[in-house]
């Protein structure tokens, strides 16, 4: 199990191309996965444009989590694109003395549709990171998210691209805790999916616990 886990931290360096979910965004997952998060997000790619979504995060029983996400997505010089997606994620394993890294596994569907094209991604992987305690009770996570994608595009089969493909997406960024309800996060995603204005992404979020509930 431990050899696996390294093997998912080498991914980004090993990674040539990376995806998004549904588009071509940061997923924006943690490793320590939460009861309840509203999740307000924007991203900005040089092809793919500016993305702008909600993530849901809710509990659906101990050690695991469902997100349903959605949003728009505006390429440049292209009509914009509805975003609709959904998350499974799982508790895999919490840092311990033994080993220090918090781990969940995912699993999703994003959906992504402008005119008659519409672009489908099933993407799966894990997220690997660490907290750390800083002053005045602020916390930082790093963490990174590298995953496997199996894309469809309904119209490529008639232009360059073909209509399926197998991507690898990489998510590198870090989560801020400001309060226990209240957290900042920024993650980059390393290349794009040829399908939604293949490039490099960056995305910038809000992230709301409800008081009461634990992060």
């Amino acid at each position: 199990m431990i050899r696996a886990f390294r093997t998912i931290l080498v991914l980004p360096l090993i990674a040539a191309a990376a995806g998004a979910q549904a588009y071509n965004y940061p997923a924006l997952q943690t490793p320590v996965l939460v009861e309840r998060e509203y999740n307000f997000a924007a991203a900005s790619a040089s092809r793919a444009g500016t993305s702008l979504l909600v993530q849901w995060r809710e509990a659906l029983s101990p050690g695991w989590q469902s997100t349903l996400e959605g949003g728009l997505g505006a390429p440049p010089s292209e009509a914009a694109r509805l975003i609709l997606g959904g998350t499974i994620a799982w508790q895999a394993r919490r840092a311990k003395d033994d080993f220090p890294l918090d781990v969940a596994l995912t699993g999703g569907l994003g959906l992504s549709i402008a005119g008659g094209n519409s672009v489908v991604r099933l993407p799966v992987g894990a997220v690997v990171g660490h907290t750390f305690d800083l002053q005045d009770g602020f916390r930082i996570t790093p963490f990174v998210h590298p995953r496997l994608s199996i894309d469809r595009c309904s119209e490529c089969r008639e232009g360059r691209l073909p209509d399926g493909k197998l991507s690898v997406d990489v998510d590198v960024g870090a989560d801020f805790m400001l309060t226990p309800q209240i957290s900042l996060r920024v993650a980059a995603l390393l290349g794009g999916s040829p399908y939604v204005g293949g490039s490099s992404s960056v995305g910038l979020s809000l992230a709301w616990t409800p008081k009461g509930l634990k992060k």
